[in-house]
């Protein structure tokens, strides 16, 4: 199995050992400005011979599947929530949809918690590849239900 590592701001990653749990830090700043995905192969003091992936990300995305709507030009169109992150978040959408990278939209989707709380957004579309659509919040500020969810939601 690969674990990850997540870079911290001081270009540094801790990776664990599955075997023994043994934690070492590594400077990982020559990986950093790479564009694609930064796989790497270490060997703990106790032999064990692991993988890991180096996550850049400023925090962490988390799968989910949340059912809501992009609202533009007061009209409905259905997604799907795949992933969600502090930032924001990876779409598809269920009907066909022209959209273009810097568009201002907003979205509306269900979290998956206890009170199904209902969550409305502005967003800035950021990539569009293969019927996803990446966007980002245009605050990363959660006064509503989605700032507690992100806190205690994920594990």
């Amino acid at each position: 199995m690969v674990q990850k590592a997540f870079v911290n701001k001081n270009k540094m990653a801790t990776f664990t050992c599955p075997e023994c749990q043994k934690i070492r830090q590594m400077d990982v700043s020559k990986f950093t400005q790479a564009d694609k995905e930064i796989k790497l192969k270490y060997t703990c003091t106790c032999k064990h011979k692991s993988s890991v992936i180096l996550e850049r990300r400023q925090c962490v995305r988390e799968r989910v599947s949340l059912k809501g709507n992009i609202v533009r030009d007061l009209k409905k169109i259905a997604i799907l929530v795949v992933d969600i992150s502090r930032f924001g978040l990876k779409i598809k959408c269920i009907d066909k949809l022209e959209l273009k990278v810097g568009e201002k939209i907003f979205v509306e989707f269900i979290l998956d918690d206890l009170e199904q709380s209902a969550i409305y957004k502005g967003v800035i579309v950021r990539t569009i590849s293969s019927g996803e659509i990446g966007v980002q919040f245009e605050s990363s500020d959660h006064y509503d239900k989605l700032g507690p969810y992100l806190l205690f939601h994920f594990s």
